[in-house]
């Protein structure tokens, strides 16, 4: 269940974005290179507005479409520089012999796990096309056997399905096509369809989901001080729905379904309807 629901909304957030994003780079091209597109919803657009004598409205589709590829490019930019400037410090901090440790007892990772040497509670991975697990040493310290094989296994799955780089993916595109609202709350759920299914994987490991539970009890009362930097593509072990996600443990049954505000639905629906709307007219 929660893996079609993690695909659908994956599905939902690229297709959406795709969608608007793939008509704009039409029309840009159009626009630049004088390529000849038919049923383009922007080139149609502009046709029209220029017909009904409201030209100056095209200045303002112009500016859009210059505006989401600048933000696009802007934070794209920003997020990888941070990824990167991330794992050199991490480096840094890396406390070889734990490391070792951890990579032996966890041979089947690959040799993918990092432990820095750090006081707060941190487990997340971090990396889009080679991904790692890093633990902090104050973790590891707080953490029992079976709790620490859980948070491994959590971050593992996470590893292994390139979470971090999805989930930057949809984080970037929602935070770029703000104007369709419902990309951010697709973002909000899928975060969480990804970290339940990263505890159903430790659960699956370790036999058993007190590791995982008591795991997550302990970084609510323990938390960091500060959330690992937004801006890099990770995924963290207890920065996302963490009090629905204990109470699943505690109640397995418990599988709300997805509930996207109305508000921002219909907004988002007439964004893609009004696009949609003047294509049709155009080819009337």
């Amino acid at each position: 269940m929660w893996k079609n629901r993690s695909r659908l909304l994956f599905a939902a957030g690229v297709g959406i974005s795709g969608l608007i994003l793939l008509q704009m780079g039409m029309y840009t091209a159009h626009m630049l290179f004088g390529i000849d597109l038919s049923f383009n919803v922007f080139q149609i657009c502009r046709y029209m507005l220029r017909s009904l004598g409201i030209e100056y409205v095209i200045y303002a589709l112009d500016g859009l479409v210059l505006y989401t590829f600048g933000l696009l490019l802007i934070k794209g930019i920003r997020q990888i520089l941070a990824t990167r400037q991330a794992m050199a410090r991490l480096s840094v901090m890396k406390n070889n012999m734990l490391s070792a440790k951890l990579n032996r007892r966890y041979a089947e990772l690959g040799n993918r796990i990092i432990v820095i040497d750090y006081e707060e509670t941190y487990a997340f991975t971090i990396g889009m096309l080679n991904p790692h697990i890093v633990l902090s040493s104050g973790l590891l310290a707080m953490l029992d056997k079976q709790e620490e094989a859980a948070v491994v296994y959590h971050e593992a799955h996470h590893m292994r399905h390139y979470d971090p780089l999805k989930t930057w993916l949809i984080s970037l595109v929602s935070s770029a096509i703000w104007y369709v609202p419902v990309l951010g709350h697709i973002l909000k759920h899928y975060k969480t369809a990804r970290e339940v299914l990263a505890d159903n994987e430790a659960i699956t490991r370790t036999g058993s989901p007190a590791g995982i539970g008591s795991a997550l009890l302990k970084l609510l009362r323990n938390p960091p001080s500060r959330a690992f930097r937004a801006s890099t593509a990770y995924s963290s072990f207890a920065e996302t729905s963490i009090n629905y996600r204990i109470s699943r443990i505690l109640d397995p049954h418990k599988d709300p379904a997805i509930k996207l505000p109305l508000t921002s639905v219909m907004v988002s629906g007439h964004m893609i309807l009004g696009l949609t709307l003047l294509f049709a007219l155009a080819l009337l």
